[in-house]
């Protein structure tokens, strides 16, 4: 009788200690927000003038809105919307929807995080200002 309460408990025990060793596999985290302020290098192009970007700040909000300030001899301010297609390693869709005023500017880019998904690794812009007709483009990649 002993005998069979002692494998008992150490078959309880060893269970125990196998579940508390198994590695807890959570659900992935679903992408919901991002505030970020990157240096980095990158170029500029607003028609035919080209010039140096050295930070990106992006604000991405829950409500599928968000921010992007490039930071160069100026800086040029674009509002967006974005959505994450697949995995998050694929990159964040943006769809460029106004600059300083809702309307004056569109566009698509695609922004990469690093793996940390909490920092730029790089993003890429292209669209137009509805007001000048001018065209620009971003390239950017971050230190």
């Amino acid at each position: 009788m002993k005998v069979n309460r002692l494998i008992g408990a150490i078959t309880v025990t060893l269970t125990l200690l196998t579940l508390l060793a198994t590695p807890n596999r959570a659900a992935p985290q679903r992408f919901t927000s991002l505030l970020a302020t990157t240096p980095g290098q990158g170029t500029l192009k607003v028609g035919k003038e080209e010039f140096k970007v050295s930070y990106v700040v992006v604000k991405l909000k829950e409500d599928g809105t968000g921010e992007i300030t490039v930071v160069t001899d100026l800086q040029l301010f674009v509002t967006c919307t974005w959505s994450v297609p697949g995995e998050l390693s694929e990159g964040i869709d943006l769809k460029i929807t106004g600059g300083t005023n809702p309307g004056t500017a569109q566009g698509s880019g695609k922004l990469f995080l690093r793996p940390d998904g909490k920092s730029i690794a790089s993003m890429s812009v292209e669209g137009m200002s509805t007001a000048s007709k001018r065209k620009f483009q971003l390239k950017f990649v971050a230190d």
